[in-house]
């Protein structure tokens, strides 16, 4: 089964995957239902369109997935944006295949930071995490929250993504937080070398091309004005909370300067309704 998440809603994507008779699509919406256009319920049951609250970006439209239960029917299921383009849909059986030996199998092996993740390079990107990794050096290859395909063993393996809600929508740059988290716990359970890809090129594959929320390039909105301010001073505090916790940066009476920044840091990623 396919989970997407409902942002852009282009018709040529959706009709496409109104073709696939044996695959069942879920649409986990994060616009409301009067921005869900028309056709989309021509294509689809309603009841397979879920309208979820608009925070936590991708892999928060993933995990509200989850929490509604409904991939415990399905042996793999296939998580993706509605920007990515489908060239063919060979990737099913290719991405199935592969997951005999992968719990996770991404699109292109990313670049960077996105195709490989450290704690002690990016420790920000773990405090808000109920996984905390067994040591400062551990370190993890990733999958885009584009596309990924994985198991029902694996989903109950983990038990949840690591989200990063961000409720006040400070920083879309808080989505790759949730993907080295998400990823980093995944490694930690299932162990090295447990992510494949359809490809050795980033963001594409004979069987998909990836964009960047909703864009061919990289040339999205970034945080500006007092957003980024707190966005850097989120960024900040979650690296000092992470080096006392990891014992990387002496601070007398560490337990409660670890309390203290825990309840600054919580708001802001945690849900509030």
């Amino acid at each position: 089964m396919f989970c997407v998440t409902g942002w852009h809603f282009p018709p040529d994507f959706y009709k496409s995957l109104s073709t696939l008779s044996e695959v069942d699509i879920y649409i986990i919406s994060h616009r409301k239902r009067s921005e869900i256009p028309l056709y989309l319920y021509g294509l689809f049951e309603k009841e397979k369109i879920l309208i979820r609250s608009n925070i936590g970006y991708d892999w928060g439209c993933f995990q509200q997935f989850l929490k509604s239960g409904v991939w415990e029917k399905y042996e793999t299921v296939f998580f993706m944006h509605d920007d990515i383009s489908i060239k063919d849909f060979g990737f099913i059986e290719k991405a199935t295949s592969m997951l005999k030996d992968y719990a996770v199998v991404g699109n292109g092996v990313g670049q960077g930071t996105v195709s490989h993740s450290a704690v002690n390079k990016h420790p920000y990107a773990y405090a808000h995490s109920s996984w905390k990794p067994d040591s400062f050096l551990f370190n993890h290859a990733t999958v885009r929250g584009s596309f990924f395909a994985t198991t029902r063993e694996v989903i109950r393996r983990i038990g949840s993504f690591e989200v990063y809600w961000d409720p006040f929508n400070i920083s879309i740059e808080f989505g790759n937080w949730s993907t080295k988290a998400s990823c980093g716990k995944i490694e930690a359970a299932l162990g090295k070398n447990c992510f494949g890809y359809l490809s050795d090129k980033f963001g594409e594959s004979v069987y998909i091309s990836e964009y960047y929320r909703g864009n061919e390039s990289e040339d999205v909105d970034k945080p500006g004005g007092i957003n980024l301010s707190l966005y850097l001073f989120i960024k900040r505090a979650a690296i000092i909370y992470m080096e006392i916790l990891y014992h990387q940066r002496s601070m007398p009476l560490y337990s409660i300067w670890l309390f203290i920044l825990k309840i600054i840091l919580m708001p802001f990623s945690k849900k509030i309704y």
